[in-house]
């Protein structure tokens, strides 16, 4: 339709041959081409941006023709890191139909597709794709710097990615020292949780931890510690220990049984699995006295593996441990001893009438390095005892009290069984030893 005006045409129109066109369309405006129509491209979408891409995107593109003659397509192609999937060409689209294709790739680059509409025979689409972002990771615990005890240690971490669901992250462990450690999915929660096991090497570890997302990225972090030497109870295997006169394992119970609350009884029980330095450990365990007349005690031996004959000292004052006392006949171990002694023996060889703490080496019963009095150990129920020994000093506390702190004189560098002794004399009780830990210091903060 002309925007002008008429008349002005019509004056052009004298002395021409006007009727060779026609007002409304001009020359030839009936043709066959107009007849079918005219075809209209559309495109969705008309820009593409992808987060996330794995390491690829692929997004579906729809060509549909909204005019109402046929569309040919002529040629389709991209730029950049791009390709097209899904379609060949030439290829013709009826009034109101659609084709469908993929373009597949990553970066910054754009979809060309050429056909014969009139109006816009080129459509460019801009095609972007980001890449799958690589997810976090926290180490929660241990801490720098933190020096491991014996037994199960927890390893902790916190996850989380951009694209995937903290449940599709995988956090894996290794260890510079023991090398793959453990690992698995981490919680909905972003919590990744991992005991490692007893069975690691002493000294400074540099702990990985490391997350990869479902795209395979993955991101490390790290921790250095360092593990102490040594075992608990519950890691110990109990073929591995000495038992000898009354002394047995507990099933039932799961704790180590010295003596039953009889008369004339000895026991004795050592770890022989492994040693530990006697000038340089820490041990704590819980221990029972109890339910009997009142015998003799307990002692934490350390038992110098070099020098040991026997596992088995004397009864009554020798406790299991001791000799060289006319109220013992030996043998005495050698090493040395902590003992709990809750019978009165006399004057010539008790430092106290009561109970009491006394440390002795090689089983001197009488001749006593360090001592202290203590409240009722018997018929008292369980009670935690801590023995550090740190050459020359020894520190030994019963409850969270602190009944002995002082520096020795003696021979305490030597390899060591630990163990545990008690008896029962001409009275009763049960002697009854639990949740033992022995560490060897290597670590020292």
């Amino acid at each position: 339709m002309y925007t002008g005006r008429p008349h002005l045409l019509l004056l052009l129109c004298f002395g021409a041959a006007c009727s060779d066109y026609n007002l409304a369309g001009g020359k030839g405006s009936n043709t066959d081409a107009e007849a079918e129509g005219v075809p209209d491209i559309a495109v969705s979408p008309l820009d593409v941006a992808v987060e996330g891409a794995c390491p690829t995107a692929e997004q579906a593109i729809t060509v549909t023709n909204e005019g109402d003659g046929p569309l040919s397509l002529v040629a389709v192609g991209t730029t950049g890191d791009w390709t097209v999937a899904g379609i060949s060409l030439p290829l013709t689209l009826a009034p109101a139909e659609s084709v469908g294709f993929s373009v597949v790739g990553s970066g910054e680059g754009s979809l060309q597709i050429e056909s014969d509409d009139p109006d816009e025979n080129i459509v460019e689409v801009p095609l972007f794709a980001a890449g799958d972002q690589a997810p976090s990771i926290s180490i929660v615990a241990p801490g720098t710097g933190e020096i491991l005890a014996p037994g199960e240690a927890l390893l902790s971490a916190t996850v989380a990615d951009a694209e995937d669901a903290a449940d599709r992250l995988l956090v894996n462990w290794d260890s510079d020292v023991d090398g793959a450690i453990a690992g698995g999915a981490a919680a909905p929660s972003g919590d990744s949780l991992l005991v490692w096991g007893a069975s690691r090497s002493q000294g400074d570890h540099l702990l990985t931890a490391t997350v990869t997302d479902s795209c395979g990225n993955e991101t490390s972090t790290q921790v250095q510690v360092c593990q102490q030497a040594g075992y608990t109870v519950d890691q110990l295997d109990l073929s591995s220990w000495h038992f000898e006169g009354d002394a047995q394992w507990d099933a039932s119970n799961d704790w180590l049984q010295l003596t039953r609350a009889s008369q004339g009884l000895v026991g004795t029980a050592f770890a022989t699995d492994s040693t530990v330095r006697a000038d340089n450990v820490e041990i704590s365990f819980r221990f029972y006295i109890g339910d009997g007349s009142g015998a003799d005690g307990i002692s934490l031996t350390a038992l110098d593996s070099a020098r040991m004959t026997t596992f088995l000292g004397g009864t009554g004052c020798g406790i299991g441990y001791g000799g060289d006392a006319s109220c013992t006949v030996g043998p005495a171990l050698p090493g040395w001893t902590l003992e709990v002694d809750t019978y009165d023996n006399g004057s010539s060889v008790e430092p106290t009438p009561n109970d009491h703490l006394a440390f002795t080496f090689d089983g001197d019963v009488d001749a006593y390095v360090a001592w202290a009095e203590l409240p009722e150990m018997e018929d008292t129920g369980w009670h935690d005892m801590t023995v550090v020994v740190a050459a020359p000093r020894l520190t030994v506390s019963i409850d969270g009290v602190t009944y002995i702190d002082q520096d020795l004189s003696g021979s305490l560098a030597f390899d060591a069984y630990v163990g545990f002794t008690a008896g029962t004399g001409g009275e009763t009780n049960l002697h009854l030893i639990d949740s033992l830990s022995v560490t060897e210091v290597v670590c020292v903060d």
